[in-house]
């Protein structure tokens, strides 16, 4: 019986000879398109992996980032732009302006020395806490399920019999988090889904959870130790506490500052949250305040930086929900506003620091692209990338939100999810034809 890789590749041979009208396209980049069969191979180079909508979206997505920069490389200076440099770190600058105001303010009163990491770690009220996951979704058949959680015993088996935890995260299917060890926060009681909620808070240092099911998929929880992370531990605990004082000081804030609400808010937080792109360029506003105004484009850029199942969530969400979120971006813009005000700036070495993170991004798109300053852009690295990423041979590259809103905005591009679920057909189709690997 042949091989999924024979298969894969036949099929992309045979592809090839049919029209594009005839074979459908699930993606486009100018003139380079990424059709249903293409995607089929993909998704079934990719086994195990969830084969839904969602997740081969996010596939779909993640071919169109490639092909934007691969072709952008030539024509644009995407490593030291100003434009675009400006725009993709414009939300980290804006953070690092307001923790350096929240620290001015409130850091003198904020105080966390090694009795105070220890008494607060034994006591377990914040748990540092990382996970493994892998995804299913809803609409992922029975017997993908089903593999997704053999495979997730399969590496809890490898941990219990002495294995590293970095070698489990390296087949973790959460991408956020894979390169800091599956490393999701710190965290306190209630806020995580209540599945996995419970079982966090019963791990002692250095446990792993058994595997553990929630709507994401099926996770591995682990609770490090204090000595493994101390100084991690207590930068997030003072972070923790930075935070909590800050949310003490700002009770009354909006009332004192006049915040008024725009009529239609929530009808436009939820058109934002659903298409965040088309909103960057609007200056229509949410509410204002004296002397300021919170306008769509800046809670559009907020959503961007969301992942993309807290956006899902926030589309279905309460208006009471809604309007709480509305109300954290008008505190930090007031913050933000006051702080400049007050002429506060970042410091060089934080603005180069940001600038060489944008730039670091970039070389691993044109590594991975083959893109240099003398070869064009070829399709075949591109499928020779997507190829790497799917089969596990390689990492995928990480862009920023705003990073990826600006290229989409350079290019002729589209993305129409009508056509993915023939793709998911023929990566079924294919993948019961060959049968057991």
């Amino acid at each position: 019986m042949a091989s999924k890789r024979s298969v894969v590749l036949l099929v992309s041979i045979l592809s090839g000879c049919i029209s594009k009208s005839d074979s459908g396209i699930v993606a486009r980049v100018e003139d380079w398109v990424l059709t249903e069969a293409r995607l089929a191979d993909l998704l079934v180079l990719a086994q195990p992996f969830p084969l839904d909508s969602v997740s081969a979206q996010d596939l779909a997505r993640h071919w169109v980032r490639a092909a934007a920069i691969a072709q952008l490389s030539s024509r644009a200076d995407l490593l030291e732009g100003e434009e675009v440099v400006g725009f993709s770190t414009s939300l980290e600058r804006d953070e690092a302006i307001l923790q350096q105001e929240r620290e001015d303010r409130l850091g003198a009163a904020v105080a966390v020395d090694s009795s105070v990491t220890q008494r607060t770690f034994r006591e377990g009220s914040y748990r540092l806490l990382a996970h493994v996951l892998r995804r299913v979704g809803a609409e992922t058949p029975p017997e993908e399920i089903a593999l997704q959680r053999r495979t997730a015993q399969r590496i809890l088996d490898g941990l219990l019999a002495g294995g590293g935890w970095s070698g489990a995260v390296a087949e973790s299917e959460d991408l956020e988090t894979t390169e800091t060890g599956g490393l999701i926060g710190l965290l306190g009681p209630g806020e995580l889904p209540a599945e996995l909620d419970r079982v966090a808070f019963q791990l002692q240092p250095g446990q792993v959870s058994s595997v553990t099911a929630t709507s994401q998929g099926f996770h591995i929880l682990y609770r490090p130790r204090l000595e493994e992370v101390f100084d991690l531990y207590a930068l997030r605990l003072r972070e923790r506490f930075l935070a909590e004082a800050e949310e003490t000081t700002n009770e009354g804030l909006l009332v004192e500052r006049g915040w008024l609400r725009s009529p239609d808010r929530i009808v436009s937080v939820r058109a934002i949250v659903t298409d965040p792109f088309t909103w960057l360029g609007a200056d229509s506003f949410i509410g204002s305040w004296e002397g300021g105004t919170l306008l769509t484009s800046v809670v559009a850029r907020y959503v961007l930086a969301l992942p993309l199942a807290a956006r899902h969530e926030m589309v279905a969400a309460s208006e009471e929900s809604l309007w709480v979120f509305v109300e954290q971006l008008a505190l930090r813009e007031i913050r933000l506003k006051d702080a400049r005000e007050r002429g506060l700036e970042l410091s060089q070495e934080i603005l180069d620091q940001l600038e060489e993170s944008h730039r670091a991004d970039v070389q691993q798109w044109y590594r991975e692209l083959g893109v240099d300053e003398i070869t064009i852009p070829e399709r075949l690295k591109l499928n020779q990338y997507m190829e790497g990423v799917v089969s596990r041979r390689s990492s995928p590259a990480t862009i920023g939100p705003l990073f990826e809103s600006w290229l989409l905005e350079q290019v002729d591009w589209a993305l129409i999810e009508s056509n993915v679920p023939n793709a998911l057909l023929g990566a079924r189709n294919l993948i019961e034809a060959v049968g057991p690997a």
